[in-house]
């Protein structure tokens, strides 16, 4: 194994033991010593990689995003906008479905970062860009007269935040189905908006 690949295998461990712990005890009850001892590694080793354990948990949320911001960047090379972000919405809603320890792990890093301001230019930088290829996916949309013409920045703005919350409703609501959940945000962001 190379130095990089032990690296990487470090931080995966790390990572994986991170999430675990803050999952079980919460952000309050977990410490770098309980992080170091789950990865098997002394908390020295821990503090070479980390400086804090809010590094380690933006740093394990960014890891369990990457499916995320892989589905952002695949809608935004469909060649039809529309398709697109139905591409978008659908697989966001079904990964987080299909994953929702990682869910309770995302909104407890977004529940610790509102309490951090200093953490704040990062979410929005990560929004901003989130928010602007939404935006981008409706704009081209509208040139090519696929949607009628709309404030396309508000309805990307709406739609990220809708998605967010209608996440935690999917989970604690059992009544709730993942398809109609799609289909209705299909119909109210998306066929809404339809050129006919």
């Amino acid at each position: 194994m190379s130095k990089w690949e032990a690296k990487e295998k470090r931080m995966e461990d790390i990572v994986t033991a991170a999430f675990e712990i803050f999952l079980e005890k919460g952000y309050e009850g977990t410490s770098m010593e309980a992080i170091a001892s789950k990865a098997q590694i002394s908390k020295g080793g821990l503090y070479h990689h980390f400086s804090s354990k809010d590094e380690i948990l933006y740093y394990a949320n960014a890891k369990l995003s990457e499916p995320v911001d892989n589905f952002l960047r695949q809608a935004a090379e469909q060649d039809n906008p529309v398709d697109g972000l139905r591409f978008y919405i659908r697989h966001y809603i079904g990964h987080w479905m299909a994953h929702q320890r990682e869910l309770s792990f995302f909104f407890l890093t977004l529940t610790k970062a509102i309490s951090c301001p200093e953490t704040w230019p990062n979410y929005r930088d990560y929004y901003d860009n989130l928010i602007g290829t939404i935006a981008g996916l409706y704009e081209k949309g509208v040139a090519n007269r696929q949607l009628s013409s709309h404030r396309t920045r508000a309805r990307a703005t709406t739609l990220v935040a809708a998605l967010d919350g209608i996440l935690a409703d999917l989970v604690m609501n059992e009544k709730l189905s993942e398809a109609e959940v799609i289909g209705d945000f299909e119909d109210q962001f998306i066929d809404s908006i339809l050129m006919r």
